[in-house]
């Protein structure tokens, strides 16, 4: 049996893909492609059927697309309250998630109530959270508006906030009802913000599909350039790439843990550095490089594969070194993450282009030095 089917919309959706997302927690679809956003009211007034609808955004997509999403809550003629965030990483604490739950209990929420993340992947991940600790757990909708919250926050039911000791160590495993992903969101979204995108597209294709990864190579100008039938193929394939490893591995106790490739090191260079200071896309850019090197280093990647990747990942226009952050203060950092197994750091290594490996068994010394020799340039 597949992991997920995809297939074209009909009606109004007729230009959209579809993947159907299978998993322990419950079976939903991802819309994909313009106009997506359209089929939300339809969703909620013919699917889901809430009783009541908690819209929860950021300022910077509402003032951009909060006319589109409030039109959407409108027409399904379900109540709805709000809850707006400050844009970015700050936004990702216990504090905010209060807000969230204090606001969509005074607005009359129940356990039939749906919660609507509108935003990138903080306000997906925070949103998330809320809906599974609200009354011990209500249903949630993911409407991501960024292209790293499309191909890999929104789908797969990982949901949390960071604590100053470390990056998403309070969350929960709640999978979405389903995921909205209107393309068309993009045209407003900073070219800093589009570029972090892409280093989730290049880590799905480097684990998982070394088709995809060549395609990428081939058509980088066409992408970059924001070609939507290109982008909506790439967007497609990370998504079904992403459910079929979540319905094999939901809680990441295997599988899954592939999915993080380059976050070994990228979370540990988030909490060292203060978050919200290095996008997540560029934490995991420089931290695929540094495990691509790693890896060759080890005699476990196939040689050459971390030139692939770096030049690749810097054509994008991302960063591949990091020079400017104390040692200690990343191994602090990595230390306290929780990706940590028994036997110490988990680390996830390509055997090559599209085919990825877990070890845990890698001595601290080993990676330690040589940690320090790639922030030192060498």
């Amino acid at each position: 049996m597949p992991s997920a089917k995809s297939r074209k919309g009909r009606g109004a959706g007729a230009a959209l893909r579809r993947v159907q997302v299978r998993s322990a927690g419950g079976n939903y679809p991802v819309l994909i492609g313009s106009g997506a956003l359209g089929q939300l009211s339809v969703l909620l007034k013919d699917k889901l059927r809430p009783s009541r609808l908690h819209l929860v955004s950021d300022r910077n997509v509402l003032r951009h697309h909060g006319a589109r999403i409030r039109k959407e809550l409108r027409r399904s003629g379900i109540p709805w309250s709000e809850t707006v965030l400050a844009p970015g990483e700050g936004s990702k604490n216990m504090e905010q998630m209060q807000r969230i739950l204090r606001s969509a209990v005074r607005a009359g929420c129940d356990r039939s109530s749906c919660m609507i993340a509108f935003g990138g992947g903080v306000i997906g991940d925070i949103t998330g959270y809320a809906a599974a600790s609200l009354l011990r757990g209500v249903d949630f909708v993911q409407v991501p508006s960024s292209l790293l919250a499309m191909v890999d926050a929104s789908v797969g039911g990982k949901t949390g906030v960071n604590i100053p000791e470390g990056k998403n160590l309070a969350g929960a495993f709640h999978q979405p009802r389903a995921v909205v992903m209107d393309l068309d969101l993009l045209s407003t979204l900073p070219s800093r913000q589009a570029r972090a995108g892409w280093a989730e597209i290049i880590k799905t294709a480097a684990i998982r599909d070394s088709r995809l990864l060549s395609l990428i190579e081939r058509e980088r100008d066409a992408l970059s350039a924001g070609s939507r039938q290109l982008l909506a193929r790439v967007v497609e394939r990370c998504v079904r790439i992403k459910a079929a490893v979540v319905e094999e591995d939901e809680r990441e106790s295997g599988l899954r843990m592939i999915l993080n490739f380059g976050h070994t090191l990228a979370h540990g260079i988030e909490a060292a550095r203060g978050y919200g200071r290095l996008l997540h896309g560029e934490a995991v850019s420089v931290g695929m490089v540094f495990a691509a090197r790693l890896g060759e280093k080890l005699g476990i990647t196939r040689s050459g594969t971390a030139e692939r990747l770096e030049k690749l990942i810097s054509s994008f226009g991302l960063p591949v070194h990091l020079r400017d952050l104390p040692c200690s203060r990343i191994l602090i950092a990595m230390s306290r993450d929780k990706k940590r197994g028994p036997a110490g750091l988990r680390w996830v290594f390509l055997a090559k282009p599209g085919e990825a490996i877990i070890r845990d068994d890698v001595k601290p010394g080993a990676w330690r030095s040589e940690l320090q020799k790639f922030i030192q340039g060498e």
